[in-house]
């Protein structure tokens, strides 16, 4: 391979030379446009002969110099200086990497070299379109095409629109893609044929994984069996891998895998044109992916969000989804200290009978969005709605050292919004609503927890069961009853009544309850 280098003001150009020739004056029917009265319109052409360029003067104006000696034609070596006019453009053979002593089967494309020749990740730059070759510019229309794998928004359609592309343009039997996992290891995440078959694995060498993705090189073998790099790989020997391409799925200077194609038992399959295109569609393609899987990270947590807010405070909710609390992470469940809180309307069967269906739906839902407020003001969990009851715990998932002063203020809350709802109601002409609460705290097990196909955040144990006693059994209309652990707890902050020791149904011996001097605190009862 080689290239034309040359200047025009401040900007650097260049030539890949292929198989036809380049020519070069001010006209813009040239490859290399040059606007200057110094250059004729057709004023040169450089041309293969055999595995050799030469440089033809087309019977310029001002003729052409060769390394300084003018020439009408002249046999081009590395390094030529041709003037044409004003400018100076200089040859240049541009073999990669022969000083590895890479074998003349193989060719490695260096991320950092493809990318100033096509200049991607970068705002374009204005150019002479005359002035760039065919292939130059089917290559930058390929990936202009590929930037359409950014429209598809989950991975694996992505994935397969990344296939699509490779067969399209591709003259490759099979394609792989393989990821790296964050511990580094190179997973296989689609393998196909041509026809469209799925395939088992990918007969990727770890010679060429290394290679590609240390180095960042996209990498062309006509012959794997005749590269003694590749040769003796295990996978190469067993598939008997011919020619083959391997490029770094890149994106800036991230490589998060490699696309791998192939054709097996045929030698010189591939040329360096296609492993340009192979390079660009896994820039695109690598983009793409971080794309999706970006977009199905949002998607999840918008998923865990919208399970965790039928139960936690938007506060709770984004502390959990920050630190991956286990109540984000599925179906687990751990011993926790909590308090538990019950919440229930007084009267509510008497008061339904003379009420329509739709009338009862809607009382509950504001008694329930009023209760709701009041436990997500203070962090609590929202367990669940009981009938007309409301369960609500506080300390899981995030720890809270002050659960039960939290369960408590949450109670005295519910109790003032119920009294605000009152005179809204007392001024629509309806019935004031009264309710009973009361709250325990102690050992529960807290999580997931449910079958195979339905599960709820809940908790569960002998401390939830006296709770709901203490409501049902001991707390009067307006009072907030609470037992003994939660009374140790919140003693010194609020103002307690002992009730005595309460035999309660199910349980063994008495429990020493106490309710909270609402009225001492300027509550409902005052």
């Amino acid at each position: 391979m080689a290239e034309l280098r040359w200047t025009e003001g401040d900007a650097s150009r260049k030539v890949r030379l292929e198989s036809t020739p380049v020519g070069i004056g001010r006209a813009s029917d040239n490859q290399i446009v040059l606007k200057d009265f110094s250059v004729s319109r057709h004023h040169a052409r450089v041309e293969p002969r055999g595995e050799a360029w030469w440089i033809v003067d087309l019977g310029s104006t001002n003729g052409v110099k060769v390394n300084g000696t003018y020439a009408a034609e002249a046999l081009l070596a590395d390094g030529d200086q041709l003037l044409v006019g004003n400018f100076t453009i200089s040859f240049h053979r541009t073999e990669s990497f022969q000083n590895l002593g890479v074998s003349s089967s193989t060719f490695l494309r260096s991320l950092e070299e493809f990318r100033e020749d096509f200049r991607l990740e970068r705002e374009p730059v204005r150019r002479h379109t005359t002035g760039v070759t065919a292939r130059e510019r089917v290559l930058e229309a390929l990936a202009q095409v590929a930037r359409t794998l950014l429209e598809v928004e989950e991975l694996e359609p992505v994935l397969d629109k990344v296939m699509e592309a490779v067969f399209e343009q591709l003259p490759a039997d099979r394609a792989f893609i393989l990821l790296f996992t964050p511990d580094g290891n190179a997973e296989l995440r689609m393998a196909r044929s041509r026809g469209g078959h799925q395939l088992a694995e990918a007969p990727v060498s770890q010679t060429i994984l290394d290679l590609v993705s240390r180095q960042k090189v996209a990498v062309l073998t006509s012959d794997a069996q005749a590269d003694e790099r590749f040769a003796a790989g295990m996978s190469v020997r067993l598939h008997q891998i011919r020619s083959a391409m391997c490029a770094p799925l890149w994106h800036r200077d991230s490589v998060i895998g490699v696309l791998f194609v192939d054709t097996p038992l045929a030698i010189g399959c591939f040329t360096a044109e296609h492993l340009d295109l192979l390079t660009a569609l896994a820039n695109y393609s690598a983009v793409a992916i971080d794309r999706a899987r970006l977009n199905d990270s949002i998607r999840e947590e918008k998923r865990i969000r919208e399970r965790l807010e039928r139960y936690h405070s938007p506060a709770v909710v984004e502390a959990i989804v920050e630190r991956k609390a286990p109540a984000a992470e599925g179906e687990r469940h751990e011993t926790r200290e909590v308090s538990v809180l019950f919440a229930d309307i007084v009267g509510f069967t008497s008061r339904c009978q003379i009420m329509d269906p739709p009338d009862v739906a809607r009382f509950l839902g504001e008694f329930f969005t009023l209760a709701s407020d009041a436990v997500f003001e203070f962090g609590g969990t929202l367990d669940k709605f009981i009938g007309d009851a409301v369960m609500a715990f506080f300390g899981a998932p995030l720890q809270q050292g002050d659960h039960a002063e939290r369960a408590v203020r949450a109670a005295l809350a519910m109790l003032e919004r119920l009294a605000h709802w009152n005179r809204e109601r007392a001024q629509a002409g309806h019935e004031v609503v009264e309710v009973r609460i009361a709250i325990n705290s102690g050992l529960v097990v807290v999580g997931d927890i449910g079958s195979a196909t339905r599960v709820d955040y809940t908790v569960l144990g002998n401390t939830v069961n006296v709770a709901a006693r203490l409501e049902e059994m001991v707390a009067k209309p307006g009072q907030v009853v609470v037992g003994p652990a939660t009374q140790r707890a919140v003693g010194h902050l609020f103002p307690t009544e002992h009730l005595g020791n309460i035999q309660l149904r199910g349980l063994q011996g008495k429990l020493s309850v106490f309710r909270v001097l609402t009225e001492e605190l300027g509550g409902p009862d005052a």
